[in-house]
């Protein structure tokens, strides 16, 4: 069985919980902090606010024989709301593929500018995909200070 793509939905919000935990957990030390790290990875404990984090945008969920591998959302206004691999399951090209699912979405829903704010570990991902860095932005999250990447795709 190969990976497959389809849309989350309120009995993938705990699985993908834990896979947003480990990703941060996995990914995060190449570039934050032990207590960034912690305060990224600890935002899966107000399972109400996650809840919203992956039902309010449209999230579709990469899955194989072993579960979730991924997941990226895409907000109605092109707002790229999350891009996240399993620990085990990062830099296998998951993402780049998750990335294209978006983009198809937005062309039948005819949005034309994605945005998103891009972690360190992710911004490589959206320039290889053809978004554009636009700038950065300093934000508070659960307790600590962290950096994003202002990162913007346009259709042609």
């Amino acid at each position: 069985m190969g990976i497959e793509f389809r849309i989350a939905t309120e009995g993938d919000v705990v699985p993908l919980a834990e896979l947003y935990a480990d990703s941060v957990s996995t990914a995060g030390p190449q570039f934050y902090t032990p207590a960034q790290v912690d305060s990224w990875a600890s935002s899966v404990a107000n399972i109400d606010r996650f809840r919203e984090f992956i039902l309010k945008p449209t999230t579709y969920v990469a899955t194989d024989e072993s579960g979730p591998i991924g997941f990226c959302g895409i907000e109605q206004d092109g707002h790229v709301a999350s891009v996240y691999l399993r620990g085990d399951r990062q830099r296998e090209g998951i993402g780049t593929r998750l990335i294209k699912v978006v983009l198809d979405h937005a062309a039948q829903s005819q949005i034309e500018r994605l945005y998103a704010e891009a972690s360190e570990f992710s911004l490589p991902l959206f320039l290889k995909m053809g978004f554009l860095s636009v700038g950065t932005e300093t934000v508070e999250h659960n307790g600590s200070t962290f950096v994003r990447h202002l990162v913007e795709w346009q259709a042609t």
